[in-house]
């Protein structure tokens, strides 16, 4: 009985602070997006946008399949001891994509600078902050693995004020430019990274440090085993940065970079809200869905699954409605006046992201029975269709032919999801009989 409160309490205390600090994200967000948008005109905040969406998507080639097969992994390593070996493995195999995508970022920079020369600072700056935000990642992904709550929440916070404090700071130093908005985002990432280190180390944590120059028979087949399970993960930052950021460029391209960021500044209002509720939930959710996928409990897992739609759907709905129904006072209140006109438009968005949010949840029983494969073909149509759906919409009807097109290719992913779910989970109960069969015939 007792081992079953701790559970809970352990349970309640780890779900507080997530939502502790995605909340204090969040308010850091609101609050960085209208003083940042009171500061910069659209054409400076598009620029932004455009710049900080060549990282996310280096980001996520380089570092996010990596980060995801930590976190499949870290409850078979933690139950065996060896969360410093899987760190080692995971820091080794980050060298090579990061240093590829730092590569491809800092050319293709140097490219638009030759047709742009006054975006060589922002460039510059956003190459650095690719390589601050892949440290960042490994520790908030491990944090998160090891179900350390708190001091990802204590970090996840920092990073999310000093960023747009930063930023404001350097745009009233130096002027309304987008070198100093992005600038300000990497004074203030380093910063949270710096403290954050500086407490780790402080308390004598161990593995903290980069990885030594050779490794361990063991270590080396975590290594593999990384990579087996990231490599079909490998095309899926690309293909989810074509649903979440392509429309953003064919605004730009159609309707020039002005129009690019004031539909920026209204996606990301509409969109922020449901990714750090869902995100907020995973944290929690996660770990302990993917520990009783790892030992078979298929009671607990449909249990823990079912826990986790309900709570993404019944608060996405309500969220969804509210956007509709109040879309221009929540813009009156976050942003500034030349970003309000369109503000029915967060509508649409929030519809969609509605539907991602259940989507991308069925998408973890394919992560969790290790059918990586079938998450990219799930995502990749569902970026072939934001393609083609958004271009011809764009072409003709401009930043609101590009918002009512995120609800029709969001819902086709979520039907996607849902069937390729089902199969998984079918397979997996099929699997489990036949095992639980040959056991009792060994018996027998």
């Amino acid at each position: 009985m007792k081992a079953v409160l701790d559970r809970y309490r352990r349970i309640a205390a780890e779900t507080a602070w997530v939502f502790a600090g995605q909340g204090a994200s969040a308010l850091a967000t609101l609050a960085g997006l209208r003083l940042i948008t009171e500061m910069v005109p659209p054409a400076v905040y598009g620029a932004v946008a455009l710049a900080l969406g060549a990282v996310a998507l280096a980001h996520g080639v380089a570092v996010g399949p990596l980060m995801q097969a930590v976190l499949r992994f870290y409850p078979d390593a933690a139950q065996a001891g060896h969360e410093g070996q899987l760190r080692r493995a995971a820091l080794v195999a980050l060298r090579k994509p990061a240093l590829l995508a730092l590569t491809a970022l800092a050319v293709s920079g140097a490219g638009w600078t030759v047709f742009q020369p006054q975006d060589a600072w922002l460039i510059a700056f956003a190459v650095a902050l690719f390589v601050a935000e892949a440290a960042r990642s490994v520790e908030i992904t491990f944090l998160n693995a090891a179900r350390r709550q708190r001091e990802m929440a204590f970090l996840m916070t920092a990073d999310a004020w000093l960023r747009p404090l930063a930023a404001v700071m350097l745009v009233w130093a130096f002027g309304a430019s987008s070198a100093a908005v992005m600038a300000g985002y990497l004074a203030g990432c380093l910063l949270a990274l710096t403290g954050f280190w500086s407490v780790a180390w402080g308390r004598g944590g161990s593995d903290k440090g980069p990885a030594s120059g050779t490794l361990s028979p063991l270590a080396g087949d975590i290594l593999s085993r990384l990579w087996t399970y990231a490599l079909p993960l490998t095309a899926l930052p690309v293909v989810g940065w074509v649903s979440g950021q392509a429309d953003r460029y064919l605004v730009g391209s159609m309707a020039g970079v002005a129009a690019a960021g004031v539909y920026a500044a209204l996606y990301g209002l509409a969109s922020r809200p449901f990714l750090m509720f869902s995100a907020s939930v995973e944290l929690v959710a996660r770990q302990p869905y993917y520990a009783r996928a790892s030992v078979g409990d298929r009671a607990g897992e449909r249990q823990a699954l079912g826990s986790w739609l309900g709570v993404v759907t019944a608060v996405s709905v309500a969220l969804c409605l509210l956007f509709v129904l109040f879309h221009a006072q929540i813009a009156a209140l976050l942003l500034a006046s030349e970003y309000r006109a369109h503000s029915a438009l967060m509508g649409w968005i929030a519809a969609g992201y509605m539907l991602l949010g259940v989507a991308q949840v069925l998408e973890r029983v394919c992560y969790a029975h290790r059918d990586t494969l079938g998450v990219l073909s799930v995502e990749a149509a569902g970026a072939v269709l934001s393609v083609a759906v958004a271009t011809p919409i764009i072409y003709f009807y401009g930043i609101e032919g590009a918002a009512a097109a995120v609800p029709l290719y969001f819902g086709a992913q979520l039907v996607m999801a849902a069937v390729r779910a089902y199969r998984v989970w079918r397979r997996a109960a099929q699997s489990g009989t036949v095992a639980a069969r040959a056991a009792t015939a060994s018996v027998i």
